[in-house]
């Protein structure tokens, strides 16, 4: 009997252990999903309910490592007709990039969503490009006018028309950008239009916000500089850490400084400049000055320059990338976002047909002993033909 109890009380004992095991492991299980979801919180515009991103949604959607931008948790109305979906992470919005829930917001509330805007979409770890719109707006006038694409500006309809070739099948958007569906080949170029087709007119630059384009060049004093990316730091020794601007070209008051084409700039007058719009901000803070100090990367080591300048130094001046035509082959190799984000599209008007620097111009001829037409060049005899000495002249 004493043998039994003692058995009895052993087994309870064991199941008072599984039971505790049991809890313990539920507990754990419990705060792990709590924490992996911690921060998340939401918030809704547009037809959508977006919150910062956790590692379980990366894990659920696919959402890689590196990439930034809000989760959508379920969308409806215009947002679901555009194409958008739940677990899409949204990078951009029109060109303004979104890195957590806060930048969302600040975005939203300066967006009007009257005339439409962008969204820079990441799904199932492929970028994707959407327009959000009320009524016919920026992607839409493009695609109709280029009699390409659903009219909706959705991923709905993929149907073919009876004798449309494939290239033009308008499941080929995708609701992508223009420029990005130009480059798979689904606009033909304008020159192959027939005769008879309607004459395409674009959005205007302001309608396709040529002001917020991404930067993509900076001039200062003779110095051209130019964002970083991971094949030109090999191309050119540049430890991967180095948080700066490529010099990829030097002329007036830069090239007496000092600094060489291949240098990194890392911070003008003790103010760090690790892109475009900070560079810009450094120089504003010594415009009226006539000398700054720059600090620069040369292959790893800090060395630090004067620019002086007679007049004072003024501030940079950026540029965006040239305007592109609808069809064109992409102008350089890819960089892993819609060609959107940096060009406008223009048919004609964008740029000279030929770059107007490398026409020479054709100087007349002047008569040996003449006054110089221009300041000191050289030897007139460079560009000019010498006519015949006139007399009494010591020229």
């Amino acid at each position: 009997m004493a043998i039994e109890l003692e058995l009895k009380e052993m087994r309870q004992q064991r199941r008072m252990k599984f039971l505790l095991i049991a809890v313990l492991v539920g507990l754990a299980l419990f705060f792990i999903a709590a924490l992996m979801h911690i921060g998340a919180g939401d918030a809704e515009w547009g037809g959508m309910s977006v919150s910062n991103v956790t590692p379980a949604m990366r894990m659920e959607f696919g959402i890689p490592k590196d990439e930034q931008g809000v989760v959508v948790n379920w969308c409806e109305g215009e947002a679901y007709k555009a194409g958008v979906r739940s677990g899409d992470l949204i990078k951009a919005i029109n060109n303004q990039k979104i890195y957590v829930l806060g930048d969302f917001l600040r975005v939203a509330r300066a967006v009007s969503q009257e005339p439409g805007f962008l969204l820079d979409l990441l799904r199932n770890g492929q970028p994707l490009y959407i327009t959000m719109e009320n009524k016919l707006g920026l992607h839409d006038k493009i695609k109709k006018m280029l009699n390409v694409g659903p009219k909706t500006g959705t991923m709905a309809d993929t149907t073919r028309t009876a004798g449309q070739p494939q290239a033009m099948m308008p499941a080929a958007f995708a609701n992508r950008s223009p420029a990005e569906t130009a480059e798979a080949g689904a606009i033909a170029p304008s020159n192959a239009a027939p005769s008879n087709a309607p004459q395409v007119i674009l959005p205007t630059p302001k309608e396709q916000g040529a002001a917020l384009k991404e930067l993509v060049e900076g001039h200062w004093l003779g110095m051209e500089l130019i964002p970083t990316t991971p094949e030109l730091s090999k191309e050119y020794g540049i430890p991967p850490d180095t948080k700066g601007l490529l010099v990829d070209e030097i002329a007036l008051e830069s090239a007496e400084s000092g600094i060489l084409a291949g240098d990194m700039v890392v911070a003008v007058d003790g103010f760090a400049t690790p892109d475009l719009l900070a560079f810009t901000e450094a120089t504003r803070r010594v415009k009226n000055r006539h000398k700054a100090q720059v600090l620069v990367s040369r292959r790893g080591q800090l060395i630090e320059f004067t620019f002086s300048s007679v007049r004072t130094l003024g501030f940079s001046q950026n540029e965006a990338a040239q305007p592109i035509t609808p069809g064109a082959l992409s102008p350089h190799r890819s960089r892993n976002q819609p060609c959107t984000s940096c060009h406008i599209i223009m048919i004609t008007g964008g740029q000279l047909p030929t770059d107007a620097g490398d026409i020479l111009p054709s100087p007349p001829p002047i008569v040996k002993g003449a006054v110089a037409p221009h300041e000191d060049r050289g030897r007139c005899n460079n560009c000019h033909v010498i006519l015949k000495k006139l007399s009494g002249t010591a020229f």
